[in-house]
């Protein structure tokens, strides 16, 4: 019995890859002010890393070599990168250094792998990797002589025929995007699509790649950004969408951050080996000394810009989506959104009615008010068991939650949230003029865009401490502190 994929099915699966990738990069052409002035697709200018060319108006070229295995097996490492091809031409390596050398001028090409291969288990070039920008060149480059990665920085020399200086600099050059697969593009193409007033649905995006692929059967293999903008025009929709974005990298970074109109990344700064495993950052002071100034500072910088909707995106727990959300308030003159799943959830829009409920209980330890937001689970037990253990000043403890129960479809959709949001806003207000508290201490469980949400609307509220919900542990621990 044959089983994976013919050679034809193969190139079909490798080109939509290739064409989802260059859909990506068309609509990064048509967001505000991009900066490029054509795209090429299988350029015969851009040599061995011709898949998709970006061609900016300071002259700067960014040179994207795309490449799809249908087998999870296959990886991308040191040897493959070395490898010759089957017919004894220069191996990947060789053509994007070659390509890099052979630009003139007073700009080097930027290279980037782009491949869903995985990185094996351990490779001692690609491990060096940095997850800002996906180059090697800074490890690369301090390796004492001896050591495995300088080792293999001298075979690289050998193998391109040049100095280890050399290679560092072209390295300096050279990205690698490894282990991104179909859908992870398609995400992305997604979130541009909404930024760019395009309807943004799974159809949508297969429509961008069919633009892509009647271009190339087409011949076409440059298009300047006037024509990209008459390529999207059908699949525009009335609305305002956003036009910037903001990119918040706490316990993980994005793949693509260059995306981002503004990004922030703090992942070195919490400790843990996975994403999971990061909730406190190494010094508590950074969430009030370091976090929060540097989104304050990023929301001056959108409003100076012009930006006033914004999409927010990023890997972070819910007091960073709540502290964005304050930020960017809409006392502030913004409206936000982010996606949840597959759907853009906005500050935009009509309110569906959410009923919620509230349950009081005394704790008699202080003057502060305690509220739990309980939208995905409820958190009560944990929170009262925290707050009494720590001895927190506070009087009242209130749970909000909605009528129907807390769970992961308590809320269905864009107006939901936005209904929910406004009216927990207001009750909260209401308990504030019932208590009369200095503090508000929250703790919130929920979808992280409909917290952004809330975050967005808290306007004319006491000093807030939110907390941050440490996991198995069942514990917490303050991180933002808002003031009135």
């Amino acid at each position: 019995m044959t089983t994976g994929l013919s050679a034809s099915s193969a190139r079909i699966r490798g080109d939509d890859y290739q064409h989802l990738f260059a859909w990506c990069q068309i609509l990064r052409a048509v967001i505000g002010e991009s900066g490029i002035t054509k795209i090429g697709i299988e350029d015969p200018e851009a040599g061995n890393a011709d898949d998709v060319t970006v061609y900016m108006e300071d002259g700067k070229c960014e040179y994207y070599q795309v490449k799809s295995s249908v087998d999870a097996r296959n990886t991308v490492g040191t040897e493959w990168l070395m490898e010759s091809t089957k017919s004894g031409g220069p191996s990947i390596v060789q053509g994007f250094y070659r390509l890099w050398a052979g630009e003139r001028g007073e700009h080097k090409p930027r290279i980037t792998l782009v491949t869903n291969r995985i990185l094996p288990a351990a490779d001692t070039l690609l491990s060096l990797r940095d997850g800002r920008d996906g180059t090697v060149a800074r490890r690369l480059q301090n390796a004492e002589t001896k050591s495995k990665v300088g080792t293999v920085r001298m075979r690289l020399a050998e193998h391109l025929g040049v100095t280890e200086d050399e290679v560092v600099l072209f390295f300096h050059d050279l990205r690698f995007k490894l282990g991104r697969t179909n859908d992870d593009w398609a995400e992305l193409a997604k979130e541009r699509m909404y930024m760019a007033s395009l309807r943004h649905d799974e159809d949508a995006v297969a429509q961008g790649m069919g633009i892509v692929r009647g271009w190339v059967t087409g011949g076409r293999r440059e298009i300047t950004t006037a024509e990209l903008w008459r390529a999207v025009e059908p699949l525009k929709q009335p609305g305002d969408s956003p036009t910037a974005s903001i990119l918040v990298q706490a316990i993980d970074r994005d793949p693509v951050p260059e995306a981002a109109t503004t990004v922030l990344d703090w992942v070195n700064l919490f400790p843990g080996s996975e994403p999971r495993a990061r909730h406190q950052p190494s010094d508590s002071a950074l969430w009030n000394d370091k976090f929060r100034p540097e989104l304050q500072q990023a929301a001056q910088d959108l409003r100076s810009q012009g930006h006033a909707h914004v999409l927010v995106k990023g890997h972070m727990r819910l007091p960073t989506w709540f502290a964005v959300g304050v930020e960017l308030g809409k006392t502030a003159g913004f409206e936000v959104s982010s996606f949840q799943g597959q759907t853009a959830w906005s500050s935009v829009g009509e309110l569906s009615d959410i009923t919620t409920e509230y349950a009081a209980t005394t704790l008699g330890l202080g003057q502060d008010l305690a509220v739990g937001i309980a939208l995905a689970f409820d958190l009560s037990a944990d929170v009262l068991a925290y707050l009494r253990g720590q001895q927190i000043n506070v009087g009242e403890y209130v749970r909000i939650r909605p009528t129907n129960g807390a769970g992961s479809q308590a809320i269905g959709g864009a107006a939901e949230a936005r209904g929910w949001a406004y009216g927990v806003r207001d009750a909260i207000r209401r308990l504030v003029q019932e208590y009369r508290p200095s503090q508000i201490h929250l703790f919130l469980a929920g979808p992280h865009s409909a917290i952004l949400l809330l975050g967005h609307l808290w306007d004319r509220m006491p000093r807030t401490q939110i907390y941050e919900d440490l996991g198995s542990t069942k514990e917490y621990a303050p991180s933002y502190l808002i003031p009135s």
